[in-house]
């Protein structure tokens, strides 16, 4: 009868947690799911790479599966309290260093492709959109970019908004893209030598009107 009761308990305390982990198995991979193609969005609107996008993924569902792991401990008698204070605070310092690292490095990042890519130029008036947020361009350094606004503030943009924001620059004739130069360049000589054609143009004389030329010299 005590081999019985005994094995009774056993089974109220394991039933409950090869549910639990079953639920939990199946919840995560839903998750999972989820976040790739929430990570993948995120990926393709902002300079966060692909490699990241996987990584992020890969440590959440590790996390989860940790999480899940010590509940079915916990459901089955195992004390897990030092276990869930040490991960706790482990994941806490890991979450803060990650992101400030992150977005240092995408600011970083960013930084050198606006350098490049040059969607705006020191000087110009720039606005956001859709955030109507605008002003002069005025300073950049590896994280922020500086706007003076019109009423004499400073605004400091970090610099990866510049890849997830429309950027509408004041019109700026001193500064033409290479396509607008080239164009310039290539309708000049064009116009130049049409007018110089039609100056130097021969006229065309009929033989009336030389005739009447000579009789008009003879008399």
């Amino acid at each position: 009868m005590s081999e019985s009761t005994h094995g009774l308990l056993g089974w109220q305390v394991i039933l409950p947690a090869v549910l639990l982990l079953l639920l939990g198995s199946i919840a995560i991979l839903m998750v999972q799911r989820y976040l790739t193609t929430y990570l993948r969005r995120i990926a393709q609107h902002s300079p966060m790479s692909t490699g990241t996008a996987v990584f992020l993924r890969r440590g959440m569902a590790s996390a989860l599966w940790v999480i899940l792991g010590l509940i079915v401990l916990r459901q089955v008698g195992v004390n897990v309290d030092g276990i869930w204070a040490l991960l706790a605070s482990t994941l806490a310092v890991v979450g803060v260093g990650f992101l400030a690292v992150w977005t240092m490095a995408s600011n970083i990042t960013a930084s050198l492709f606006i350098w490049i890519w040059r969607p705006y130029e020191m000087g110009e008036f720039i606005e956001l959109l859709p955030d109507e947020i605008s002003g002069r361009a005025v300073d950049r350094n590896l994280m922020f970019t500086a706007l003076r606004a019109e009423d004499g503030t400073v605004l400091m943009i970090p610099n990866n908004m510049f890849f997830q924001r429309i950027i509408r620059r004041k019109p700026n004739n001193h500064r033409l893209t290479e396509y607008e130069a080239w164009e310039s360049e290539q309708n000049g000589p064009l116009s130049r030598s049409g007018h110089a054609a039609t100056a130097t143009a021969p006229v065309a004389v009929t033989p009336a009107e030389v005739a009447e030329g000579a009789n008009q010299s003879g008399t």
